[in-house]
């Protein structure tokens, strides 16, 4: 009876100790606590609490959500920036999003990298995901020619980005040849970063990391998200000394 119930305890603290909800900043901190995903005109909110003590993140502010068992993750969508429940990620992702006047997360987005992204429409469904899939012909056209129809979008991605990670690799290799080890970007970033230490930012550590956090990605030969390019132009653009260069910077992070 003992041995029984030292089980079933030690069961209940470990599925309370993982499953605990958090949300993992633009600086990779993971922080616990109980999570409320909150959504706002333009930016959405999320608030972190820990006993009485409660939190507020914007959207540019965090990296990854976790909520009762699912995963956010912030996605430029019309004017605004979303925080989004991840379906599937990769080079093509799926979100689902709540949109205003929904209880739930009903609307299914298409987010590709360095596209603009895409609600999954009833209508011109064969047009619109058929053009953003084009560049893998095997799947773009299954899609035009209505092999691949609005309720197989988890399929059309899941083979879209298998399609395009053989491509890439091919792309990488060729790439790797030719791309010099250190870039224009990469000057520009650490030219921008002393200038930001050197000036009178009250957050200027929070505007370095967010640099460093781009350099990393463009090591990692990874495309920088939109999120990153929102939150740094929002921590700068007031900054007259500072503005040119990083329009300077978003302008090569763009081409």
């Amino acid at each position: 009876m003992t041995k029984t119930l030292f089980t079933a305890v030690a069961l209940l603290f470990f599925s309370t100790s993982f499953a605990q909800d958090y949300i993992v900043t633009i600086k990779s901190d993971t922080l616990k606590g109980d999570v409320k995903l909150l959504s706002y005109d333009l930016l959405d909110r999320v608030q972190l609490g820990k006993g009485k003590q409660k939190t507020m993140y914007t959207a540019l502010q965090v990296r990854r959500v976790y909520n009762k068992g699912e995963h956010y993750a912030p996605v430029k969508y019309e004017n605004g920036i979303r925080l989004m429940k991840i379906l599937q990620s990769g080079y093509l992702s799926l979100y689902a999003y709540r949109a205003p006047g929904q209880g739930d997360y009903d609307t299914r987005v298409l987010q590709k990298v360095g596209a603009n992204s895409l609600e999954v429409p009833n209508m011109g469904f064969k047009k619109f995901v058929g053009d953003l899939v084009a560049d893998c012909p095997v799947v773009g056209d299954k899609v035009k020619n209505g092999d691949l129809s609005r309720s197989q979008v988890d399929a059309i991605v899941v083979d879209y980005n298998k399609c395009i990670s053989g491509l890439s690799e091919q792309r990488i290799e060729a790439a790797e040849a030719a791309t010099p080890l250190h870039t224009p970007t990469d000057d520009l970033i650490e030219q921008l970063k002393t200038k930001v230490s050197a000036s009178d930012l009250s957050n200027k550590n929070e505007v370095n990391d967010l640099l460093n956090s781009m350099a990393e990605r463009l090591r990692k030969k990874e495309a920088v998200p939109a999120y990153m390019k929102e939150g740094l132009r929002g921590y700068l653009s007031s900054k007259e000394d500072l503005k040119t260069d990083m329009e300077q910077l978003l302008t090569l992070l763009d081409n």
